[in-house]
């Protein structure tokens, strides 16, 4: 016999059968009261939509899937890779895509395992042999060969899925010790006693999470299977916190030295640590679909975001920046039309002048209107005559900007204090067009016109002595 054989002979007699139900929850205990709290928040929100709550639920499934191939080395995660897949944002198929082609195929069967899960859950139907080996067959299906140690070191062997092993899979732990499972002769009588304990009448009536603990640890003690044992527990412990809560058991790859831990703790005895370890992760699992359906009940970001910014666009597809901008352009083009005005009408007994203002109070004709956004600016046109005619006569317009401008509301230069008003609609200030110009020229003369005829009266009064 060769040495490998001898090994293997020494690893077959060192396995050590799991225990029996009964035993198991002799040694355990759970906090209900823990699970209780955490369930009842779960409870209020049955009666949200079932899309909402399926959403929940899916999201909650794609972290346990695609972590579960994680935690057995088929490839990388990290917490933000994990939560882009999970919740489908924008980049998850981009992001899932650059960790190989071979992960993708790899998540999609691990999706399908955990839905026929929820189908076995659905069911309500005892757990079967024939059950598990299907459930092999799915969380396998991407996946065509593994990797065995052998006495001329690591080879890739064919995987037969949904079927007992054919050969010892003893494994190496972390600490380079060798670890025994079942041998390949007795493994169809464990997974009978198994589903016999799975089956019988103290198990059904025990609590999810100590149902849940207890068929995950016994099958990863048998290892019934060439590959895929690990992921296998897990989604078979998922069919028991489905029954009792429709979420799965999520068991993140950030866990996995603590996960371990908890079985080689069960191994020696001290089934509590891995049970405390079943309980947190489905305490996790609640506080996270608690979380996702308080995320579906809130406005959607995207959509606040979306609703933001259409408040910078008016409803006639202009940005409050090309409102403004229309604005300052008409009140410096008729401030233009002013100069020249005021120019052609000034000499050593008369002045006149115009300019645009910022700052100060102004008025608003109304609430559809506002200021500029960087400031309130008006146009300010006086005339004033000398000594003895002494009189002063001037105008002021606020420019005021329509708040939902459409390309027929009017940009004003409002007067003030019973004064006209200039309007310009924004199509013909976005571009500029001929016909306002004249009418801006036409306006900057009649203004220029009526203020030096009431500064006529006004020097007349003075003269007389009335004013």
């Amino acid at each position: 016999m060769s040495d490998p054989e001898a090994n293997i002979h020494v690893l077959d007699a060192a396995y050590k059968p799991f225990p029996t139900f009964a035993e198991w929850a002799a040694r355990t205990s759970l906090d209900t009261v823990r699970w209780d709290r955490y369930n009842a928040s779960l409870k209020e929100k049955a009666s949200l939509s079932p899309e909402v709550l399926n959403r929940a639920r899916e999201i909650a499934k794609r972290f346990a899937a695609l972590d579960t191939g994680a935690i057995e080395g088929l490839y990388e995660v990290d917490r933000g890779f994990t939560y882009t897949v999970a919740f489908e944002t924008s980049a998850w198929e981009v992001e899932l895509a650059k960790k190989g082609e071979h992960v993708r195929p790899l998540f999609e069967a691990q999706l399908h395992a955990y839905d026929y899960v929820l189908d076995l859950a659905t069911k309500a139907e005892p757990i079967s042999e024939a059950a598990i080996r299907v459930l092999h067959e799915e969380v396998c299906r991407a996946q065509s060969t593994y990797r065995v140690m052998t006495a001329v070191g690591p080879q890739e062997q064919a995987l037969t899925k949904g079927r007992y092993k054919v050969l010892p899979n003893h494994v190496r732990t972390r600490d380079g010790a060798d670890h025994p499972y079942a041998p390949v002769d007795v493994t169809p009588a464990e997974m009978a006693r198994l589903v016999g304990e799975l089956r019988s009448e103290g198990f059904m009536a025990a609590h999810p999470v100590i149902q849940a603990s207890y068929a995950h640890y016994c099958l990863v003690v048998i290892h019934p299977f060439a590959d895929g044992n690990g992921r296998v527990a897990r989604a078979l412990a998922s069919a028991f916190t489905y029954r009792a809560i429709s979420m799965p058991i999520v068991i993140l790859s950030e866990h996995k030295e603590v996960y371990l831990d908890a079985l080689e703790n069960a191994d020696r005895g001290d089934y509590q640590t891995f049970v405390d370890f079943m309980l947190s992760r489905s305490l996790d699992t609640i506080a996270l679909v608690n979380e996702s359906l308080r995320g579906a009940l809130s406005p959607s970001a995207e959509k606040s975001v979306e609703g933001l910014n259409r408040l910078y666009f008016t409803k006639g597809g202009y940005t409050q920046d090309e409102v403004d901008a229309a604005g300052i352009q008409l009140i410096e083009l008729v401030h233009s039309e002013l100069l020249k005005a005021t120019s052609l009408n000034s000499n050593h007994k008369l002045h006149g002048e115009a300019r645009i203002e910022g700052g100060g109070a102004f008025s608003l004709p109304g609430p559809s209107y506002r200021l500029p956004i960087n400031g309130g600016k008006a146009l300010h046109v006086s005339f004033s005559s000398a000594k003895p005619a002494n009189a002063n006569k001037s105008r002021q317009y606020t420019l005021c900007l329509p708040k939902d401008a459409g390309s027929d509301d009017d940009v004003l230069l409002n007067g003030a204090q019973g004064d006209d008003t200039f309007n310009a609609r924004m199509d013909e200030l976005v571009p500029i067009s001929g016909v306002l110009r004249i009418r801006i020229s036409l306006f900057a003369e009649r203004v220029v016109s009526e203020i030096l005829a009431d500064l006529k009266a006004l020097a007349e009064q003075t003269l007389r002595g009335q004013g």
